[in-house]
């Protein structure tokens, strides 16, 4: 800018010698010696164009380092990740220590210890547990530094009218021969029932200090609504502490044991399900999927796409009082946090439907359209805002329809991982909610798991 001036201003010697002169830049007394309109115009727009050039550099750079720490979204001060956050080539946040909750009475905490740790029917125990206070405290400072490649935990979330259906959920999981799955309770009657049965896995939602605790509260549409968005809270705590989440409806069949390596080696962030006909507002666009069954893996890009729900369904962030400013306290299992609100489902699929994250599919063949029908296979892509990498199931693989099939058959036996059916036979159905899901999972073994479906109702071996 000042060499233009120079230059515009010519031999004029008298004006290089007071420029000189002066000790400090004055703009004004800058214009004032320019005698020609035309140069003082063009003074002003490049003064105005390096202004405009510094202040987006200053803002480039504020972005940069908020998603490098992966700051919350909205103005509550929190940062879970600090400075001496290790992240491998993959993005992944890594942690020294394995980490897993184990039972102890009548309360869940995370124990670790830097002496000979060991895993012992999939609970990880310690050789030295004198002070859990302290090793908890520790626990949540060394599961930031992370070299160990971490593991996913399964999570289903639930509230005091469904814990039964829970706790059954977590029984099958065990069966299966699955080590990593918890129950999230949103309220304290949830979190008392469930940790008073024996070999269950169970950790409140939020802190149960927390402004948001309980999070199932107020009427029904509004209890729903806080769970499934403050599910997304627990969420973003979880892949920041390093763990892989893979997140289920407590009503979700598991059918069969497939390893969850599956997803952890292989090169994408977030796998979703295909979820039927809902919401229908989206169908236009050829698919809609689940909010309640996706895999998560613990890296930056994935907690962009998190950060990305939560920014939509106005979270307010951590409380002002939450521990060394990362939401944790206690145990360092959860956060406290304020809870947030919205239908989790309509916000994932309208980040599709209005493609706010700019997804590209990596082939058009195999993207979803309304024109392959119900029977979708896989399908993947990227988001080129928070550079995560997505892959869509097969509906074989997680099946979310009738409970005695769609279109004449059944998800194939040998493919089908999870189902999610969406009714009850209406002969057999049931007023009370509890019940009535027992008879969904029941229907569904009945019509479709031991079977293959011929219509509405039957079905033959």
């Amino acid at each position: 800018w000042l060499c233009c001036i120079f230059f515009l201003q010519g031999t004029r010697k008298e004006f290089v010698h007071q420029f000189l002169h002066n000790n400090q830049l004055s703009i004004l007394r800058i214009i004032i010696m320019a005698k020609s309109s035309t140069i003082l115009v063009a003074t002003l727009a490049m003064a105005i164009g390096f202004m405009v050039f510094v202040i987006s550099q200053i803002d480039l750079s504020i972005y940069s380092q908020s998603m490098h720490n992966s700051n919350a979204i909205g103005d509550a001060p929190w940062e879970i990740l600090n400075n001496n956050t290790n992240t491998d080539k993959n993005g992944e946040y890594r942690s020294n220590n394995k980490m897993n909750i184990i039972q102890t009475g009548q309360q869940n905490r995370i124990v670790t210890n830097d002496n000979n740790i060991h895993l012992d029917e999939a609970i990880l125990k310690t050789s030295n547990n004198n002070n859990d206070h302290d090793q908890s405290q520790a626990t949540t400072k060394s599961i930031k530094n992370s070299k160990i490649k971490s593991k996913t935990k399964i999570v289903a979330i639930t509230d005091s009218q469904y814990s039964q259906i829970a706790l059954s959920w977590h029984r099958k999981l065990t069966s299966l021969g699955y080590t990593t799955h918890t129950i999230a309770a949103a309220d304290d009657d949830s979190l008392t029932y469930l940790r008073s049965q024996t070999n269950i896995s169970v950790e409140p939602l939020l802190h149960p200090q927390s402004s948001g605790w309980p999070v199932a509260r107020g009427k029904p549409q509004e209890l729903r609504r806080r769970i499934f968005a403050t599910r997304w809270v627990y969420i973003l705590g979880q892949l920041k502490l390093g763990n892989h989440i893979l997140l289920t409806d407590a009503d979700n069949i598991f059918v069969r044991y497939m390893p969850l390596e599956v997803m952890e080696d292989s090169e994408y962030d977030v796998f979703h399900a295909h979820c039927g006909d809902f919401p229908i507002r989206f169908l236009s666009m050829g698919f809609v999927v689940c909010g309640g069954m996706a895999w998560l893996r613990s890296s930056e890009r994935a907690v962009r796409y998190v950060e990305s729900i939560l920014e939509q369904c106005g979270w307010g962030g951590m409380d002002e009082d939450a521990e060394d400013g990362d939401g944790r306290a206690g145990d360092g299992m959860v956060m406290k946090a304020k809870a947030a609100r919205c239908d989790d489902q309509q916000v994932v699929n309208s980040k599709f439907f209005f493609n706010s994250l700019n997804y590209t599919w990596d082939d058009e063949v195999t993207r979803p359209k309304l024109e392959q029908g119900f029977w979708k296979g896989e399908s993947s892509g990227r988001s080129l805002v928070t550079g995560h990498r997505f892959k869509l199931w097969s509906v074989d693989m997680c099946y979310r329809g009738p409970v005695n099939g769609s279109f004449g058959r059944c998800p194939d036996a040998n493919v089908n991982w999870v189902a999610m059916p969406t009714n009850t036979i209406t002969s057999e159905k049931q007023s009370d909610k509890v019940r009535d899901r027992k008879l969904r999972v029941e229907q569904w073994f009945r019509f479709c798991r031991n079977g293959t479906s011929i219509g509405d109702g039957g079905f033959q071996l």
